[in-house]
């Protein structure tokens, strides 16, 4: 739906993004690099790109300006309407299209059942992905409230979310089969931001989550997400690749009162 409203507006339109975490600057970049003739504007509560190292900033507020995006920093949006943004600074943009992505929300369901979850609604799990209070559920993803290899808690991310999926897969079959479970790993190593389709940033992180100093950014970064992007889609086609085969097939076997049944027919039947 958002694509076909940007293609509705044509040449003169405006666009807004509201929240500069890693979803706000992808829409945000992807959208000026697609639609140059949109002016795009990129709203963030603090500083654009905080979490990152100063040179990924710095390369960060190139890209924003090459593809010619308003960054407007320090302000939170007050309210949203037809054609227009208002923020808590007073600035006002002009919003022909506004996308939100300021922050992650956990859906009531996993409370409302009477699982244990946190203060933010995630699902607490132990190291198999097993809820803590109902053994017969896993939680994986931004649902699940998961203790990394570091000791502290995996951030809500799609690379929290592969993680997360491959220990819950290995400890379902792992109990079904009657085997040791194994321990997968439970890291978050860096944010891979795209920046259009030809930049785009990298950026590790030490064992506190912290940005470590040097980033890899431009050409380079940008086809390095494209390939972790296309093995996700390959993976996501074979679910089952990497799994332990069964050496026994199952036979269906003939039901009694079935067979009971159709012997007593007439042979005309």
């Amino acid at each position: 739906r958002l694509r076909e409203r940007l293609d509705s507006l044509g040449a003169g339109g405006s666009a807004v993004v509201v929240g500069d975490g890693l979803t706000g600057i992808e829409t945000a970049t992807e959208i000026a690099e697609a639609r140059p003739g949109l002016s795009v504007a990129l709203v963030a509560r603090g500083e654009l790109g905080a979490r990152l190292s100063a040179g990924a900033r710095d390369h960060l507020r190139q890209a924003c300006a090459r593809l010619d995006i308003t960054v407007v920093e320090h302000t939170e949006v007050e309210t949203v309407e037809a054609g227009r943004v208002l923020c808590s600074d007073g600035t006002v943009l002009a919003s022909d299209a506004t996308v939100w992505t300021a922050g992650f929300a956990v859906g009531p369901v996993a409370a409302t059942c009477g699982l244990e979850v946190t203060e933010r609604g995630r699902i607490v799990v132990d190291r198999s992905m097993r809820s803590v209070s109902h053994p017969d559920v896993y939680a994986v993803g931004d649902s699940a409230y998961a203790i990394g290899d570091n000791g502290r808690p995996l951030p809500m991310s799609c690379a929290s979310a592969g993680h997360t999926g491959m220990q819950a897969t290995a400890a379902i079959v792992g109990r079904l089969a009657g085997r040791k479970i194994p321990n997968t790993r439970l890291e978050y190593l860096g944010n891979h931001i795209s920046l259009g389709r030809r930049d785009g940033i990298l950026q590790l992180v030490d064992r506190e989550g912290e940005a470590k100093p040097k980033h890899v950014g431009g050409r380079k970064a940008a086809r390095i997400k494209s390939g972790i992007l296309r093995t996700s889609l390959w993976t996501t086609s074979h679910p089952t690749f990497g799994l332990p085969r069964s050496k026994r097939r199952l036979v269906v076997t003939p039901d009694a009162s079935a067979e009971k049944a159709s012997r007593g027919r007439p042979a005309s039947a």
